[in-house]
């Protein structure tokens, strides 16, 4: 099968199951998705980031030198992506359910938790998948 078929079943299987199975299981389901796709080169940087910081501040800046999606805004941390970076999903803006981006989620929660040793929450803003002019995830530590 083709990649970019197997892209289409995807969001065609993502479609039959939403308001099949309750929201709350499903996004667990694509955040758990998210966390596996993480890379070990990105949580390697982002270890390397926490360590020794003694602070989340200093974690942070550690971590906007080698990550630029990250952005601070005051006190407000965020991930934010110009594009969706996920393999072949482009061709695809506008016809992706809204639940596609929970494996983002799940990818920043793997990339943060395994730095800093600790839950984190992270929050989907607006995605470009949706038809937002960026993809912007808030990290709250």
């Amino acid at each position: 099968m083709a990649k970019r078929n197997r892209r289409q079943w995807l969001i065609e299987l993502l479609k039959e199951v939403e308001g099949k199975i309750g929201e709350e299981r499903l996004v667990r389901i694509l955040e758990e998705r998210g966390r596996a796709c993480t890379p070990d080169s990105m949580i390697n940087k982002a270890k390397k980031a926490a360590k020794g910081a003694e602070d989340d501040q200093v974690f942070l800046d550690n971590l906007q030198k080698v990550y630029p999606m990250l952005r601070r805004e005051g006190d407000d941390v965020y991930v934010v992506y110009p594009e969706c970076y996920c393999p072949g999903m482009k061709e695809f803006k506008g016809k992706v359910p809204h639940s596609y981006c929970y494996c983002s989620v799940g990818w920043v929660k793997e990339m943060f938790e395994q730095a800093l040793e600790r839950p984190i929450e992270v929050k989907l803003e607006s995605s470009v998948l949706r038809g937002d002019k960026e993809c912007r995830l808030r990290v709250l530590l």
